[in-house]
């Protein structure tokens, strides 16, 4: 019985977590619609892939997991605004980006 609290308990704890990081996610890469591409720069660091599509830029940020990877893709117009973003991956592995978004791009 005491096993089956102690997992419970740790199971809560640990979506607590992770529902913080997709919450930071959502919140953080929709605060920088319309923003300049160089704030999800100073957020995450610096993109592993820029490619130029059209008229607009795919920018592409990447974090390794042993369980799934982290993605974070944003495009941005001519001018470096932010028109679409979309993110995947593992939760744990999204943290550390997470956390830069949250900085730079704080929840209202």
């Amino acid at each position: 019985m005491k096993r089956w609290m102690i997992s419970g308990v740790l199971m809560v704890a640990l979506s607590g977590c992770a529902s913080q990081a997709i919450n930071e996610m959502n919140v953080g890469l929709g605060n920088a619609m319309g923003q300049h591409i160089s704030g999800l720069e100073r957020a995450l660091g610096k993109p592993a892939e820029v490619v130029r599509e059209g008229n607009q830029t795919h920018y592409r940020w990447f974090k390794e997991s042993h369980i799934e990877p982290c993605n974070v893709d944003a495009w941005a117009d001519v001018e470096g605004l932010i028109r679409k973003t979309s993110w995947s991956g593992y939760r744990g592995a999204c943290e550390e980006f997470a956390s830069g978004l949250s900085r730079v791009f704080p929840g209202q």
